[in-house]
């Protein structure tokens, strides 16, 4: 009898995974609200900040991993939490990953001394590592038909494009209106109604290959990643020719060729190498990283621009994203209306063109600039760089097995967080660099050249993104299909 309904199950999901899962719309909208609030964490507490260190008289030094904690853990985590939700099932792991998120976001908001806000970003950072993945493998599987697959990205890119700026935004406003506390707790109340959702509308998938767990790559994968992340971190504040980033870096190095021979040997690889070794999805870990270098770093050097050389405050900082996350949603969503004979490679190289032109904008503002610029540069680089993600996200989950998903998925978030640490650390030391050569670093004209330089390294990043776009997916499938349909929901 048992065996019977094991097969009755798995004929079940077999027919969904043909004919398209007929909940698979309400599917996308739990899955984008929890990829938001993924995003949206990350950036948060950035305007926040201020006001928790002074509420827990917390050090300078430690100020930064608040914000480090959260990426660190997550970046370490992801590709083990693709892994787990694959053999153990993506509904469970997105359930009790969002579980665990609210309850480490209420550790975080209630905390009374540094190290328990600490533990509580770490914390959030290791659960959204397992849901993360797990809710991209069950959107990919959820949609079969490519037309609405598309779709179904358009929406997702959107979400990781605004959830940056949208954490901004509504930490200035929460900031400034309640308390700092209020921007992790709020968190509850959220995710009580998502997981209500989540439990009605996910159906259970896992994989169907053999089952079994690849320890040393585990260990490899997840200390590797987590060096690197760590020795970014700490090379911004020491300098990259310390030896405690250079150690750290060294080791990440080490360990991540380590769980790459690991991986080609293992008979149940964590990550079958497969899945980057394809010169579409490949190409599109490429972009993913060096696009996330660059848009991360253009987003904490307007904030500084905004709060250190034009004196705004917390709520007026945030509001001032407003326009980047319009010309996202803008990008993202209109990409689903672009003519049918736009291919994805001509939309991703013109977003990321687009999305360079708005970041050399950027270079060009002196501390006497008015907000008109930062208001059309702003919607110039959302625009470009929603439309751009869109493609992303397409190109690295393309032609991915039903049994990968979710290491796929885990890979596609770790890329974009890797490189957004690599990016804000590597133009952090450039803009210190140049504000360091100024007759007088602290004035408002040596921070903003120090910012501009950034803002101008930003744009040749995207500028090269666009070029492997245009070399890497010429001629191939993925490059000449349309992906853009007017599919309704």
């Amino acid at each position: 009898m048992k065996r019977r309904q094991v097969d009755q199950r798995a004929a079940l999901e077999d027919g969904f995974a043909r004919a398209g899962d007929p909940r698979r719309w309400r599917v996308l909208w739990v899955v984008v609200t929890a990829q938001l609030l993924i995003v949206l964490d990350a950036n948060i507490v950035n305007i926040a900040l201020p006001s928790a260190q002074a509420a827990l008289g917390m050090s300078d030094g430690d100020r930064q991993w608040v914000v480090t904690a959260y990426s660190l853990t997550f970046g370490g985590f992801l590709l083990l939490g693709g892994r787990v939700a694959d053999l153990h099932g993506r509904r469970r792991i997105f359930l009790a990953g969002l579980a665990g998120f609210a309850l480490a976001s209420a550790l975080a908001g209630l905390a009374q001394d540094p190290l328990s806000l600490l533990a509580g970003r770490a914390a959030q950072g290791l659960a959204g590592a397992f849901f993360a993945p797990a809710g991209l493998a069950m959107l990919t599987t959820s949609f079969t038909d490519a037309a609405e697959r598309a779709k179904a990205f358009s929406v997702f890119g959107a979400a990781v494009g605004t959830g940056g700026v949208a954490g901004m935004i509504f930490g200035g406003v929460i900031t400034e209106y309640a308390s700092w506390r209020w921007c992790l707790l709020i968190n509850v109340p959220v995710v009580a109604i998502l997981l209500v959702a989540a439990v009605r509308v996910l159906r259970e998938s896992r994989s169907s290959g053999p089952k079994g767990y690849d320890l040393p790559g585990a260990l490899t994968a997840t200390l590797g990643i987590g060096a690197l992340i760590y020795a970014v971190s700490r090379a911004e504040a020491r300098g990259w020719a310390h030896l405690e980033p250079l150690g750290f870096g060294g080791a990440g190095a080490a360990l991540l060729a380590a769980f790459v021979v690991i991986e080609h040997r293992s008979a149940h690889p964590m990550m079958p190498l497969r899945v980057i070794a394809h010169r579409v999805r490949g190409s599109g870990h490429t972009i993913n990283f060096v696009a996330g270098g660059a848009l991360y770093a253009a987003y904490l050097f307007l904030t500084y621009y905004l709060q250190g050389v034009k004196h705004y405050s917390a709520l007026q900082a945030g509001l001032a994203f407003i326009p980047m996350a319009a010309g996202i949603l803008i990008g993202a969503l209109g990409t689903g209306r672009l003519p049918a004979r736009l291919t994805p490679r001509t939309v991703l190289i013109a977003g990321l063109a687009l999305g360079a032109l708005g970041m050399a904008g950027l270079a060009t503002i002196d501390a006497h600039s008015g907000y008109a610029v930062l208001l059309v540069t702003q919607l110039v680089i959302g625009t470009g760089v929603g439309a751009a993600l869109t493609t992303i996200v397409s190109l690295t989950m393309h032609d991915v097995p039903p049994d990968d998903s979710g290491v796929a998925g885990a890979l596609t978030n770790a890329t974009q967080q890797i490189g957004g640490a690599v990016g804000i650390s590597l133009l952090n030391v450039l803009a210190l660099t140049v504000t360091g050569t100024a007759a007088d670093p602290r004035s408002a004209d040596a921070l903003t050249s120090g910012y501009n330089a950034a803002f101008l390294t930003g744009a040749g990043l995207l500028a090269a993104a666009a070029l492997i776009a245009w070399t890497a997916l010429r001629g191939s499938r993925a490059g000449r299909r349309t992906a853009r349909p007017r599919t309704s929901m």
